[in-house]
């Protein structure tokens, strides 16, 4: 039962993307196409700015991504390896803060971006994605972190290694399943954000595939077969990455949920 209410709108966009625009809400209602049809995908690419906003989103995500990746490995390395004080009220706020909201900081956020004279930027969505997903990342890397052993740092320092040898020649490449976890649930959080970019950068040059979707519903009519094709393309991305790390992001989770 649950499986068929997660399945059942999924298929029907998937579908709905297949039939020609007078055949998705027919009557009676036809759940599988007549003649199934990618012209929809072809006049969505053509006929609308999906391109640049596939671009754009892929710019935003992997910007964030990258810089996520950047400090929440350095920070839980941090906090894997150092003990210092107020290192678990530090920790747990985070943790704290992940649970708000997003509606909560939308005003306080567009203040702020419009204050930096980043509003309609791809910058500042970059930045808001970025902080958003360094708590989360960080507990995640954490948890993998603690799963390493400490000898692999001692044995390293015996040899003369640096700290910082240690951690990017030593410790990261061990820690390919944490950081695929992170990236992977990091670049998600970034590729399906709607409300953030929809205040701080909803410009037609600067949407990202959230709110290019929104656009093609109207206040009277809604290019139904073009928003179901452009779900699907956006939809794409997430799952091809899925594919391809399922096998680290299993054993990723599995290990930073073992300490985190």
């Amino acid at each position: 039962m649950v499986l068929a209410f997660v399945l059942g709108p999924l298929s029907w966009v998937i579908l709905g993307s297949l039939k020609p625009p007078a055949e998705i809400f027919r009557t009676p209602l036809q759940f599988l196409p007549d003649a199934p049809t990618l012209q929809n995908y072809l006049d969505v690419m053509q006929r609308t700015d999906l391109g640049r906003y596939l671009t754009n989103s892929a710019i935003v995500a992997g910007g964030a991504l990258a810089i996520t990746l950047a400090l929440a490995s350095i920070a839980a390395y941090g906090f894997s390896r150092y003990d210092f004080r107020f290192k678990q009220p530090i920790l747990v706020g985070m943790l704290v803060l992940q649970l708000m909201p997003s509606t909560v900081n939308v005003v306080p956020l567009y203040v702020m971006m419009n204050g930096f004279g980043l509003l309609n930027t791809r910058t500042a969505l970059v930045l808001l994605y970025a902080a958003s997903s360094v708590p989360f990342a960080i507990w995640i890397l954490k948890g993998f972190f603690d799963t390493l052993p400490r000898s692999l740092d001692e044995a390293a320092s015996i040899d003369g290694a640096t700290r910082w040898y240690t951690f990017v020649r030593v410790i990261l490449p061990l820690s390919l399943p944490g950081l695929s976890a992170a990236a992977f649930l990091s670049f998600l959080a970034s590729w399906g954000e709607f409300l953030i970019p929809l205040v701080v950068a909803n410009s037609r040059e600067i949407a990202v595939m959230s709110v290019g979707i929104y656009t093609f519903f109207g206040e009277e009519t809604a290019a139904y077969h073009y928003a179901f094709s452009a779900s699907v393309l956006a939809t794409a991305p997430a799952v091809l990455l899925y594919i391809f790390a399922q096998k680290y992001l299993m054993s990723g989770l599995a290990q930073g949920a073992e300490k985190g």
